[in-house]
């Protein structure tokens, strides 16, 4: 017995050395960074909603953006990430990403850090239009994502100008704008909602109380308000609805489900302990806030 606790000892190290974040190159860091972007882009990412071992998510990703929310698991990343900009024919108003350009990049470790300038193609309001995301993202030794973080930049100047730079509305008054894209975009999570969510997972009882609930009795929100109860955070989560009713449906209902929900104040998104690894390579900064406390 004596014997076999000194051979285990002596490979405690080898076992704790094993279980801590694996080291890339700077190449290896922006080769699996590129890799992202090239599988974000229409339409390779329509290969990525539904995969599993191929998808570039390990199975127990989590992932945070600051306009929404939290997203834990695979599953709902692969939805979300992808499902969410591969929707030509549904209105939307980014559309679909098409080519993107990294501008700034560094990398440590298993972390990589950057800043792309994404072209989307907004079909519905068929114009063009650069939108800026800053990411963190850590890889695990098989080159999957474990966790990121995403940031859209000046995407509250976005969609204060958006509308007005397409002339879709033929009006750039900014109520009168909010006012039609508010009826374009509860008409488009109804017609989600009646084409997917049914028996168990109806949420309304008709398209007339959907508009009217989402039109009047909903706030349209804010740009930071993705993630609240506001029809904005609805007309996200629609795009999600078909691929799994189940856990989707909910999201764009009256409750809101546990996406669209005013359940966190400014301070507790800010202070929230989410993420597994530290964002701060080779275990310095270890007093993380955002960091998970085992």
């Amino acid at each position: 017995m004596r014997s076999l606790a000194l051979i285990t000892a002596s490979y405690l190290p080898a076992i704790v050395a094993a279980a801590g974040p694996p080291n890339f190159t700077f190449d290896t860091l922006w080769s699996l960074q590129t890799n992202f972007w090239d599988n974000f882009l229409y339409p390779a990412n329509l290969k990525q909603i539904n995969t599993t071992d191929d998808s570039i998510f390990a199975k127990d990703v989590q992932g945070r953006v600051d306009t929404t929310r939290t997203f834990p698991g695979r599953e709902l990343n692969n939805e979300y990430i992808f499902g969410l900009f591969s929707q030509p024919e549904t209105f939307s108003l980014t559309g679909i990403p098409i080519a993107y350009n990294i501008t700034q990049f560094v990398a440590s470790q298993n972390i990589a850090s950057a800043t792309t300038v994404i072209t989307f193609n907004s079909t519905s309001l068929d114009i063009l239009l650069p939108l800026t995301i800053d990411t963190w993202i850590a890889f695990n030794a098989d080159g999957k994502i474990i966790q990121y973080d995403a940031v859209f930049r000046w995407f509250g100047w976005l969609v204060q100008v958006l509308p007005e730079t397409a002339g879709k509305f033929g009006t750039k008054d900014p109520a009168e704008v909010q006012s039609k894209l508010t009826t374009l975009l509860a008409e488009g999570v109804c017609e989600m909602s009646d084409k997917y969510c049914t028996g168990e997972n109806l949420q309304y009882e008709s398209k007339e109380q959907c508009k009217q609930f989402l039109t009047k009795e909903t706030r349209f929100g804010m740009p930071h308000e993705l993630g609240k109860n506001t029809l904005f955070c609805r007309e996200v989560h629609k795009h999600m609805v078909q691929y799994r009713p189940k856990e989707h449906c909910s999201h764009i209902g009256p409750s809101g489900g546990n996406m669209c929900v005013d359940d966190k104040s400014y301070a507790e998104t800010v202070m929230e302990a989410y993420y597994p690894q530290s964002w701060v390579a080779y275990g310095y900064g270890d007093d993380n806030m955002w960091v998970l406390k085992h």
